[in-house]
């Protein structure tokens, strides 16, 4: 048995006609007719005050059905059926009239096999409209190119190289050092990994999704418990690559470390892995 929820008295005064009269009653109206002096005039505006909408009592609706995590293979023959149910469906507009069927694309190579008999009629004139057809299915690939063609600003965050760099405690186990150095390479990437007493310095630039790639193999795909220590990374954009290609260095001392990288005009990247903290980690 639910119990009844108590109904509300009914007020004096509605709360929407409070502000607007004087005394904050009803007494003043006379023949359903109230004078201007009984109302405060000043709260009359032309804005319409609507109350606050509150949601009815009732539970929340379920949540929406997830979609159906496919694998590869799945997705490849989902697109496979999409595209032959397209073909299906324009070649059927085709048979009804409602399209016009594609023109043979002729080419001096196989004129003889597409027309036959009607490429011995007049070869002259066939040929010019070979190719000038030629020559509009070769300008229309061109304006294709051109419309994808990316504009100035997207250019040049495309081109823009980002750095990567991660310092760590020790990089002596052999299949952390091969990781580093083979991945590096295969994304094309530019930088070093400088091994100093006490702490190896791993800097990496390159493009966008490199970078990308290459960070995720250094935050999870190696097994920093076994093989070093994992303090901190970091990534930003450079103006300009400042290595030439990715090697290995190794120094004996701090100050060879630092003067490696002043001479690649990059002397803050050592100040920032040597000035670094636990508890500026993220």
């Amino acid at each position: 048995m639910t119990k009844e929820k108590p109904k509300e008295s009914i007020p004096d005064v509605e709360w929407w006609d409070v502000p607007v009269l004087t005394l904050g009653v009803y007494g003043d109206i006379i023949d359903g007719g109230i004078v201007e002096d009984k109302i405060k005039m000043e709260k009359i505006t032309i804005y319409i005050e609507h109350p606050r909408p509150i949601d009815p009592p009732a539970e929340p609706a379920p949540p929406p059905p997830q979609p159906l995590k496919l694998t590869k293979k799945e997705q490849k023959k989902l697109r496979t059926q999409r595209r032959l149910a397209r073909e299906k469906e324009r070649q059927e507009m085709i048979r009804l009239g409602v399209m016009e069927p594609p023109k043979p694309k002729v080419k001096m190579s196989n004129l003889m096999r597409v027309l036959g008999a009607e490429a011995t009629q007049d070869p002259t004139k066939l040929e010019m409209q070979i190719r000038s057809e030629a020559a509009e299915r070769e300008q229309a690939h061109i304006d294709r190119n051109i419309a994808r063609k990316l504009t100035p600003g997207e250019c040049r965050e495309k081109k823009e190289r980002k750095l990567f760099m991660i310092p760590v405690n020790d990089l002596s186990h052999p299949q952390a050092r091969f990781k580093v150095d083979v991945n590096a390479q295969e994304n094309r990437l530019t930088g070093c990994t400088l091994i100093s007493e006490g702490i190896t310095v791993i800097v990496v630039e390159g493009g966008a999704k490199s970078i990308k790639r290459y960070g995720k193999l250094m935050l999870r795909r190696i097994d920093w418990a076994s093989a070093v220590t994992k303090d901190e990374d970091g990534d930003g954009s450079v103006a300009r690559p400042n290595f030439g290609r990715f090697s290995i260095q190794e120094c004996r001392t701090e100050s060879a470390a630092r003067k490696y990288f002043q001479d690649h005009g990059v002397a803050h990247y050592w100040d920032l892995a040597v000035n670094f903290t636990e508890e500026e980690a993220f």
